[in-house]
């Protein structure tokens, strides 16, 4: 069934979905959405993320739990001008230093929170679905 059967007309041009596009179903590009295959892809999603949430330390440290953690690039990377030194350009180096890291370190942290919100949302969402479905099957 295509959407002008539905009584809508085709796509735009580009907006179509590969035949083979992960988490659709038989035939692909259809209103039939393979919900085991969505959540397969978040929870790679969420484990390939597990390194940048990183692990806690035997030793307890606070800035290092793994290379480009947000812990460890929140430890490392806070240097401002009190690091660099008291010369003007040490001190303009060291200023410019502190505003790209809150800058950096900001985004960082609110792209990983919301990637795991859009996971939980998406998870939600299937289970709302599936619920839904079938309490009107019943």
């Amino acid at each position: 069934m295509s959407r002008a059967d539905e009584g809508g007309g085709p796509p735009p041009p580009g907006l179509e979905l590969a035949k083979d596009f992960p988490g659709l179903g038989p035939g692909g590009g259809g209103p039939t959405v393979d919900h085991t295959a969505v959540r397969d892809a978040i929870s790679r999603l969420r484990k390939n993320l597990d390194p940048v949430y990183g692990s806690p330390q035997p030793n307890m440290s606070a800035t290092w739990s793994g290379p480009g953690t947000v812990a460890q690039t929140a430890g490392l990377g806070n240097v401002g001008p009190e690091s660099t030194g008291k010369w003007e350009v040490a001190n303009n180096f060291g200023g410019n230093v502190e505003q790209a890291y809150k800058a950096f370190i900001d985004s960082y942290s609110e792209l990983v929170e919301y990637v795991e919100k859009w996971a939980g949302a998406v998870e939600t969402a299937i289970t709302n679905y599936e619920k839904g479905h079938k309490d009107s099957s019943a």
